[in-house]
C-alpha cells in the first residue's frame, strides 16, 4: 500500500502509524502512536508525516481499492458520512450545524467516506471533507488549515456524497458498482441527478416526505402535482405481491409487501424514469423503507438488496473504523486529516483481508448478477 511514498522514512513511518492504528487499544493520537516506538523523537517524526510531509494520499487510496476490489467482489459503492463532534474552532472543517439523528445543532467536522460492499464485508477506500463556505471563502482559514488552491470555492456545486463516489469512476481502474447512499438526511434530489447525470447506477433511500411525479402523470401530459413518497408507495403496495428475496432474510421480512413505481423528479419534464421501491412488513400500515434508483429494469428485492449494504457499512464502521482511529485526528490541517484517514482506511483494509482470507465465504450464486 506504501510503495508509491517515494522515500524510505516515508514507509517506515506509515509502517509504524498503520501498526499502532492496529495495536493500540486506546485513542490513536500522535503521543500514544509515537509512544509504540520509544517517543520523544518518534513522536516529531510522526507529527511532520502526517501534517506537513508532501506525499500523495491519492495512490495509496487507489492501490487499496484496487486489492479489495479484487479480494471482495463488492456488490456496490456504500457511501457513509461521518460527523466527528468538536470543541473549538481551528480543526479544518468544523462548524457548528444541525445533526438531524442528533436533533440539535452541534460542533462538529463531517466527512464522507466510499467504502466496497458486498453482503459479509466492506471496507473504506476515498474520503471527502466536507468544507463549509466560511472555509472555502476565508483566506485566514484556508491558509491556517493548508488548504490546497485545487480545493476550490465551487464544489459545494456537487454534493459530497456524489462527489466522494465520482472520484473512483476517474482513473481508478475499478469496476463499476451501483452507488449506494442513505439519503434521508441529505439532498436526494440533488444526488440523483448528479449520479444520473453521470450516468451512474444508484439505490438511495429516502424520507416519506420527499416530494415526487408520478412517471404516467409526466408521461401523459397531466398537471404536474407533487406527492410525498410514502403516498406513492403506499398506493403501490396496496396491489403488490410478497416479495421474493434472494438469500438469508430475517424474520421480519417473511410476508413482507414490496413493488415498484416509476416516478420522476421535479420539475418532471424531461426528467428521466426513476424507480421508486416501497417495503412493508407484516402487520404495519405503513412501508418501512422507501429507495429510489434508476436502476428500472432489475428486480425490486434486488434494489432493497443493494440498499441494505448500508446496514453491512454501519457495522463495519461501529465494529473496525472506531477501533483504527478514523475518528480520531486531532491535527488541524487539511493534508494531515487526508493521510490520518488513509492509513486508517489501510489498517481497516488489512482487518478486512485478514478476515476474507481465514475465512472460506460461499456467496450465493446470484451474487455475480449482470447488475451493472
Amino acid at each position: 500500500m506504501l510503495i508509491s511514498l517515494p522515500r524510505r522514512d516515508q514507509r517506515e513511518n506509515g509502517e509504524l502509524y498503520i501498526s499502532g492504528l492496529l495495536s493500540l487499544t486506546s485513542r490513536k493520537s500522535m503521543r500514544s502512536i509515537a509512544a509504540t516506538a520509544g517517543g520523544g523523537a518518534a513522536e516529531q517524526r510522526l507529527q511532520h508525516f502526517i501534517s506537513k510531509s508532501s506525499w500523495d494520499w491519492g495512490p495509496v487510496r487507489k492501490a487499496l481499492a484496487a486489492d479489495l476490489d479484487r479480494a471482495l467482489d463488492p456488490l456496490g459503492w456504500v457511501v457513509k458520512p461521518m460527523v466527528v463532534l468538536k470543541t473549538g474552532e481551528h480543526t479544518v472543517g468544523v462548524t457548528e450545524s444541525l445533526v438531524p439523528r442528533l436533533g440539535r445543532v452541534v460542533n462538529s467536522q463531517r466527512s464522507y467516506g466510499v467504502w466496497l460492499t458486498g453482503d459479509t464485508q466492506s471496507a473504506p477506500v476515498n474520503w471527502r471533507l466536507r468544507l463549509s463556505g466560511e472555509w472555502l471563502t476565508d483566506a485566514g482559514r484556508r491558509r491556517r488549515a493548508e488548504i490546497p488552491e485545487w480545493v476550490d470555492a465551487d464544489e459545494g456545486e456537487v454534493p459530497s456524497a456524489a462527489a466522494v463516489a465520482l472520484e473512483l469512476t476517474r482513473g481508478w481502474s475499478l469496476r463499476p458498482r451501483p452507488v449506494i447512499v442513505d439519503a434521508r438526511e441529505e439532498d436526494a434530489g440533488a444526488l440523483a441527478r448528479t449520479l444520473s447525470a453521470a450516468e451512474i447506477p444508484f439505490v438511495l433511500r429516502i424520507g416519506g416526505a420527499t416530494r415526487l411525479i408520478s412517471w404516467s402523470a409526466a408521461r401523459e401530459g397531466r398537471a404536474v402535482r407533487l406527492i410525498t413518497a410514502q403516498h406513492l408507495a403506499e398506493g403501490a403496495i396496496r396491489g403488490g405481491r410478497p416479495a421474493r428475496w434472494v438469500g438469508r432474510v430475517g424474520p421480519a421480512d417473511r410476508g413482507a409487501r414490496i413493488t415498484g413505481t416509476d416516478v420522476v423528479l421535479p420539475p418532471g419534464a424531461g426528467t428521466p424514469p426513476l424507480r421508486l421501491v416501497g417495503v412493508r412488513r407484516p402487520g404495519e400500515r405503513r412501508a418501512r423503507e422507501l429507495w429510489l434508483s434508476n436502476m428500472t429494469e432489475v428486480p425490486f428485492e434486488l434494489v432493497v438488496r443493494l440498499g441494505r449494504l448500508s446496514e453491512r457499512v454501519d457495522r463495519d464502521f461501529a465494529e473496525i473504523s472506531t477501533k483504527v482511529g478514523a475518528m480520531d485526528f486531532e491535527g488541524r490541517t487539511f493534508g494531515g486529516w487526508h493521510r490520518h484517514i488513509t492509513l486508517s482506511a489501510v489498517a481497516q483494509g488489512i482487518v478486512t483481508l485478514s478476515a476474507a482470507h481465514d475465512q472460506a465465504v460461499d456467496r450465493p450464486s446470484d451474487d455475480h448478477l449482470q447488475i451493472v
